[in-house]
């Protein structure tokens, strides 16, 4: 007997090793789920679970097909996503969530050479890794190829060349990233 399925294939992300695939990439991000009451009280992480991620994300990225599933295992990339969802909130009929994930633009040298050695031998970093974004609405789409955040610049510059012509967009980047 032969089942067939009519679910599309799914890319899961949870080790920093599997993120990379998009790392750098811009992705929209369609679902935010915090994961085993998971919340953020005065922009802390806090879980009563330490072995199980703090959230999952649902994302479309133009450089991938398949829909992507990525769970959230940083603290501070957890508060960020927190803040952009539940504190400020999101008018999904004007506005939507965009990420970029990345273990290539951290301040300091030694930060991204730690970083990078991390990848290779352990598979992740300790370090967070994404920038949220609050954009208007049809902001990814209008990206037809996406919008690739090049390795030396600076995202708050990046954040803006992306949202050009708007007076205050909303976004979060982790203070160890440049």
């Amino acid at each position: 007997m032969t089942y067939f399925s009519n679910t599309q294939p799914e890319i899961i992300l949870r080790k920093d090793r599997e993120w990379s695939l998009i790392d750098s990439e811009l992705c929209l991000v369609t679902d935010f789920l915090p994961l085993m009451g998971s919340t953020v009280k005065d922009g802390i992480a806090i879980s009563s679970v330490t072995n199980v991620p703090y959230a999952s994300i649902n994302i479309e990225c133009k450089k991938i097909k398949e829909k992507i599933t990525g769970f959230i295992c940083h603290k501070m990339d957890f508060a960020h996503l927190w803040a952009a969802f539940r504190e400020r909130g999101v008018n999904e009929e004007k506005e939507e969530v965009l990420i970029y994930w990345s273990t290539k633009h951290y301040k300091y040298k030694i930060l991204k050479i730690l970083s990078a050695s991390m990848l290779i031998i352990l598979g992740a970093t300790h370090l967070p890794k994404i920038v949220v974004m609050v954009c208007p609405k049809g902001t990814y789409e209008s990206r037809a190829n996406g919008f690739k955040w090049p390795p030396k610049q600076e995202a708050r510059l990046f954040v803006y060349i992306l949202v050009f012509g708007i007076k205050s967009p909303s976004w979060w980047v982790p203070d160890v990233m440049k």
